[in-house]
């Protein structure tokens, strides 16, 4: 690993889906901090640097809108991707130019060629 490598946060209260996306998003310049809910991922973006935030709509204490509101909040610029079974386009633009959607179910292919861009 890289001495400051891209650090994503990665929220999603499914327990497979967290931790296998987690393991295959990690690369040598790439770390994840993965949690569970949103309380988890306040507690992260107020423990260190996060370059990008991806999380679920609906988390198990709240919604993960909530968290990229806070987090943009934090780090205006901060690129975000939020995760949905539904229609996110008037979400990501609620949230400004650095939020992005993903239709769930997605494929890590897809996935991955978003991280990849956004970590340039």
């Amino acid at each position: 690993m890289t001495a400051n490598p891209f650090v994503i946060l990665y929220v999603e209260d499914n327990d497979l889906v967290r931790e296998s996306f987690a393991e295959l998003l990690t690369t040598d310049d790439r770390r994840v901090v993965s949690v569970a809910d949103g309380a988890g991922a306040r507690e992260a973006l107020r423990e260190q640097k996060v370059d990008l935030l991806i999380t679920d709509i609906n988390l198990p204490d709240g919604s993960g809108l909530d968290v990229a509101r806070e987090a943009l909040g934090q780090n205006p610029g901060l690129p975000v991707i939020v995760c949905s079974g539904q229609d996110l386009k008037d979400v990501t633009l609620s949230l400004g130019p650095t939020a992005h959607a993903l239709t769930k179910p997605f494929g890590l292919e897809e996935l991955e060629a978003l991280v990849e861009r956004l970590a340039r």
